[in-house]
């Protein structure tokens, strides 16, 4: 008897089964939602991959529908490419999608380069065909051209092992063998954008000259590596600044910090950095017993360790903007001769340890000078710079700036001593609520101007130190009333 009600009751389950429809597709028949009619993909350099877009199609209906055909308008000749239900391809066929569902489709582009221009607009369309109308979405993106540099095809690759000072080993490629570029590596221009894959090696004794407008986009895993005697040449201009930076172009990208490893230069010779930008690098700039180096008008922004790290090196840095980074913003140890005139040095970090300059002293390689001149030098939590030791490095002046302190002051057995007038003159201490407001434009965008409401910094600065440096970042004169920082004030407030 039990096996008879067992029989019966499969019978009765297999019946019901069997009558499902839920599970039946039938070809689409009526129009299709979509989360966008147009999807504009962010700038790509040739031949390089994009982030992926998602674009959801959904169903409305309470039928499940089978999607006859769902394509790029090229077909197999676009730019574009589809990932759809974990397959990637340029056309699918008979795609499924449940009643009151959506379908998941990413989309993402590979372009190459139109040899006629550098950049130009590229489109094609995401359709669905079925059995009502064609419907479509409208793809749109940038492709800019660019010179690659890199060390060569894979069976072709010409690597070289260089050994740091810090005993790390890289592999790299030396800039001007023939097999990076078709021009000489050593002198780059603006006709076009530089893409960098790796290390790009500056060989000894050879210069790196950069014209103005020169535009330099590292992968990730890349930079500039100078050996012994090396040096770069990078004049930029106002209006065509010279620019270091990861090769992410969506703007999601824009302010990551530690996308590329930066530029390293190792006993460099005489150099000069005028009108230049680094962003984005783990160090921008880290100089390792440079004897000439000369930084005017700029910028380092964005770097997970420090913006400009110095070791017994001889610097003049004037018109500088060093911020937004995760750790110390500007670091000088080891010994070294400095001249900074004229600076915004700033973090924005909230730990109590993240200064705007750090200074690590050392008995055993003392500095020679370090002079800071009509500068701001400011931090949000912490003080604004910071000795390492056990006592002030000898030689350290800090002349007509604006600082903020958060030491015991009425301790003269600080490291700090304020009361030493041969290392304090003239400087502006941003301890109160009021002078510590450092109304900068937007330094989440990396605008570190300050408007018209910062009456405590406007015209504050030393007309005769002014006066090496007569005009500010943008190009504004400042002699006759010099603001302290690379900027003079704007006139109006933020926006």
């Amino acid at each position: 008897m039990n096996t008879l009600r067992f029989l019966l009751l499969c019978i009765i389950l297999f019946s019901f089964t069997s009558c499902r429809t839920d599970m039946d597709f039938e070809p689409v028949a009526q129009s299709l939602r979509f989360s966008a009619d147009t999807v504009y993909l962010d700038p790509v350099f040739s031949e390089t991959q994009s982030s992926s877009y998602l674009v959801k199609i959904y169903n409305t209906s309470n039928k499940n529908i089978k999607i006859p055909q769902l394509t790029l308008g090229k077909g197999e000749q676009s730019y574009f490419n589809l990932l759809v239900e974990g397959q990637t391809g340029k056309q699918f066929s008979n795609v499924e999608l449940l009643a009151k569902d959506s379908l998941y489709v990413f989309v993402h582009t590979l372009g190459k380069a139109d040899p006629k221009t550098t950049e130009f607009i590229y489109t094609d369309q995401l359709r669905v065909m079925g059995n009502t109308q064609p419907q479509s979405i409208e793809l749109v993106t940038l492709i800019k051209d660019a010179y690659f540099l890199h060390p060569g095809k894979v069976e072709q690759q010409v690597l070289h092992s260089v050994k740091l000072a810090d005993e790390t080993t890289i592999e790299g490629f030396y800039l001007g063998d023939t097999n990076v570029h078709t021009k000489n590596t050593l002198h780059l221009d603006h006709t076009k954008p530089y893409v960098v894959y790796g290390y790009a090696i500056i060989p000894e004794n050879q210069t790196l000259y950069l014209a103005a407008g020169t535009q330099l986009y590292f992968h990730e895993n890349s930079g500039i590596i100078g050996l012994k005697g090396s040096a770069i040449q990078a004049q930029g201009t106002l209006e065509k600044p010279i620019v270091f930076r990861h090769d992410r172009l969506e703007a999601s990208y824009a302010y990551t910090a530690g996308q590329w490893s930066g530029i390293r230069l190792q006993n460099p010779g005489s150099s000069t950095l005028d009108h230049v930008r680094i962003e984005q690098a783990k160090i921008g700039l880290y100089l390792d017993h440079a004897v000439d180096f000369t930084l005017k008008n700029t910028q380092l922004y964005n770097h997970s360790y420090t913006a400009l790290e110095a070791i017994n090196s001889t610097i003049v840095g004037q018109n500088i903007v060093a911020a937004t980074t995760q750790n110390a913003t500007v670091v000088l140890r080891g010994g070294g001769n400095y001249l900074f005139q004229h600076c915004t040095f700033s973090t924005s970090g909230f730990r109590p340890d993240q200064h705007a300059l750090r200074i690590d002293n050392s008995t055993a390689t003392p500095f020679t000078r370090i002079l800071i001149q009509n500068s701001l030098i400011h931090s949000a939590i912490a003080q604004s710079f910071a000795f390492t030791g056990d006592e002030a490095p000898a030689h350290v002046r800090f002349d007509s700036n604006a600082l903020k302190d958060t030491s015991k002051r009425n301790t003269t057995s600080s490291v700090y001593n304020y009361d030493n007038e041969s290392m304090y003159h003239n400087n502006i201490f941003l301890n109160t609520p009021a002078l510590a407001t450092i109304d900068f434009q937007d330094p989440k965008k990396n605008l570190f101007y300050y408007s018209s409401l910062m009456t405590h910094l406007i015209g504050k600065g030393n007309r005769a130190i002014a006066a090496s440096v007569p005009q500010d970042l943008n190009g504004k004169d400042r002699r006759n009333a010099p603001d302290l920082g690379a900027y003079q004030h704007i006139e109006t407030t933020k926006e």
